[in-house]
């Protein structure tokens, strides 16, 4: 199996990473992607509230091995179930994995190389050679924004959920104008087309965008949140390594039990965080007309896209 990663370029440390990468497959919703952790289908829960096979989240997915690449691009979009009063056109032709929407900042991208992985990869885009196109969305574009940086603003709040509510506020407010906006838009096309969404782990910033899709598909908050839950797990064979880099931060050093907190993914952040957007954006759909400049036709066409098929 050809790989992206040069195993001329490993060394021990990114052949521990790799390793990690590499954990035993979890039960669904996710699936076993080769290369990229914390990936899964946002629909694929039993309430049946969202279209299953047309939006996944992740963590960075540009260590993908080509095998990954191949099942992102090709084997993720079985046809689903349609009703008997529906035409094939409704929801486009069956496929994998479109487009991949990036909402990390320049110094991520920079960094999360060498630094983070310890591998380089063979091409700069590795996803064009099989069909996906990636768009560079980020939330904050020349800030590091990754859990890193959440922990250390909001490291005061270790034990809580106050400090994830207020960066959760703060990406929701940055991302509108352009992120989100972009996302959202490309998701209300009449024939929207398979897409991932990913931040570095897959936690904080495309954690807020899951939720506003899934309130504006009328999931439930419990669900949301539990959703949102998922990616302990999803990241659990990572996190010795954010652990080990938060820790080298002089504002963290010694301070286990907040590190452990904050790169966590507790059902009562995500709880807390819904009634946030309820209560400061009034909702998925005022948050997308008001902060996203949507028109309420792209919104209601957005909803339909997202349960469909459901």
């Amino acid at each position: 199996m050809t790989s992206l990663l040069s195993p001329s370029r490993w060394t021990a440390r990114s052949e521990l990473i790799i390793k990690r990468m590499s954990a035993a497959p979890l039960p669904p919703p996710f699936i076993d992607v080769p290369g990229i952790a914390n990936f899964r289908d946002i629909g694929d829960n039993d309430d049946g509230k969202i279209r299953k096979r047309l939006v996944y989240r992740s963590a960075d997915p540009s260590k993908a091995t080509e095998e990954g690449l191949r099942k992102m691009s090709r084997d993720l979009g079985k046809r689903p179930v349609l009703p008997a009063s529906s035409s094939p056109s409704t929801f486009g032709v069956a496929k994998g994995i479109k487009y991949i929407f990036d909402l990390r900042s320049q110094p991520e991208i920079k960094r999360d190389g060498p630094e983070w992985a310890g591998v380089e990869v063979d091409r700069e885009d590795p996803f064009h050679a099989h069909g996906m196109i990636r768009s560079w969305v980020p939330v904050f574009a020349e800030t590091d924004y990754g859990p890193e940086q959440v922990a250390v603003r909001y490291r005061h709040y270790s034990t809580g959920s106050e400090g994830f509510v207020q960066a959760y506020n703060d990406i929701a407010l940055a991302a509108a104008p352009q992120a989100y906006r972009t996302i959202f838009r490309h998701l209300s096309k009449p024939n929207a087309e398979p897409c991932l969404i990913h931040c570095t782990a897959g936690k904080d910033r495309t954690g807020v965008i899951v939720a506003l899709l899934s309130l504006l598909a009328g999931r439930e908050k419990e669900v949301i949140a539990e959703e949102y839950s998922l990616t302990d797990s999803g990241l659990e064979h990572l996190k010795p390594l954010f652990q080990e880099r938060l820790l080298k931060n002089p504002a963290l050093q010694g301070n286990t039990e907040g590190v452990l907190n904050m790169i966590s993914s507790k059902k009562e952040n995500m709880l807390a965080t819904v009634d946030m957007l309820q209560k400061d954006f009034n909702g998925p759909v005022e948050y997308m007309k008001q902060y996203c400049k949507m028109s309420d036709a792209e919104i209601e066409q957005l909803r339909k896209n997202l349960t469909s098929a459901a």
